[in-house]
């Protein structure tokens, strides 16, 4: 008798939109690392790599709209993705992925990405 194995889809979509997000945190000035299992949220860190890296909350939007087609308006982008200041002055985001809901009546609550921001240290004037 064979027991049906279940599908575990959130580290395989999490993997799979790995590198299109390092792409897009790379050209926004971030290098991007994965910190967790995928098997419940995508945790990542965003490393600021260049000296005047985009804001942090446009590097939301932008996987926002990598992630889900859609936005929230900079009106609604504070209300929209929920903010919080970590220790060590890490700048945290979560995007909400929730499959189904009102058209299935399946929400899963623990579907979405939440991803820290390095604070960014101070540019020193030395020469090389």
């Amino acid at each position: 008798m064979s027991v049906d194995k279940p599908i575990k889809a959130k580290p395989v979509f999490y993997a799979m939109a790995y590198e299109p997000l390092k792409s897009i945190a790379k050209e926004m000035g971030y290098n991007l690392l994965i910190n967790g299992s995928l098997n419940r949220d995508f945790d990542l860190v965003a490393i600021p790599w260049v000296n005047n890296p985009k804001p942090m909350l446009d590097v939301v939007v932008e996987f926002d709209k990598y992630l889900r087609g859609t936005h929230y308006n900079e009106e609604s982008a504070n209300a929209g993705y929920m903010y919080r200041v970590l220790p060590g002055g890490r700048h945290s985001y979560v995007i909400n992925l929730n499959r189904g809901g009102k058209w299935s009546n399946y929400t899963d609550y623990e579907w979405y990405l939440d991803i820290s921001f390095t604070p960014q240290a101070p540019v020193e004037n030395s020469q090389v």
